[in-house]
């Protein structure tokens, strides 16, 4: 499903029809408060697969792969590359499955070993892994603690993501079996919006100090 689909399918249900064309519910709106509802799909498809298989884990289907993510030096033997959302806050490190280095050959590294923030704290004390580089996530940034030069290399990145956010025309990244956790939540979002009364008195005061009889 193409994300203006859904959003066209949010408006519709919304509105009671086609929406004028002066609404205040726009495309990227309804696009904003998607990206949320994502995270509460994914969230509840671990509680699931822990509950089905017991294993606590997230579909494949939820994840994006982004390519071609520079790299560049933050200290000695520490680089740092921004992440394209920040990875959603399930599990310990689940959010993101992979990172994969490629240098300006095309070699590929083999897949980063991803830490944990306990784990972090402990990594100078740790055996060093062989063929392995060593990384981490703070909000939307990647880390990579690396003693090699990888200024000149790439990183490939699989998280937890709705696909790319900024282009409408872009695929979803949802399983059609949890599309109805994402609609039911923009939905509430977009008819509290709707149902809030219109203040358009420009006199300063605050309309939700207005008491209603």
């Amino acid at each position: 499903m193409l994300r203006k689909e859904l959003i066209e399918r949010l408006r519709r249900q919304v509105y009671g029809g086609f929406p004028a064309d002066d609404s205040t519910i726009t495309d990227n709106l309804v696009n904003h408060w998607i990206n949320d509802g994502l995270g509460l799909a994914a969230r509840q498809n671990y509680k699931d697969n822990l509950q089905l298989d017991g294993v606590a884990a997230v579909n494949n289907s939820f994840y994006s792969t982004f390519k071609g993510l520079t790299i560049a030096k933050d200290e000695q033997f520490l680089y740092k590359s921004t992440l394209p959302n920040i990875p959603l806050g399930i599990g310990t490190i689940d959010g993101i499955s992979r990172v994969i280095l490629k240098d300006s050959n095309s070699t590929l590294s083999f897949p980063m070993v991803l830490l944990s923030e306990s784990q972090v704290a402990i990594q100078r004390g740790m055996r060093p892994i062989q063929n392995k580089t060593l990384g981490y996530s703070e909000g939307g940034n990647l880390f990579i603690i690396s003693t090699l030069l990888l200024d000149q290399y790439t990183a490939t990145v699989t998280l937890i993501s709705g696909g790319d956010s900024t282009n409408l025309d872009s695929q979803l990244n949802i399983p059609d079996d949890y599309v109805p956790i994402v609609v039911e939540y923009v939905k509430a979002q977009l008819n509290f919006e709707r149902n809030m009364p219109l203040n358009s008195a420009n006199d300063g005061a605050d309309f939700g100090n207005v008491k209603v009889n």
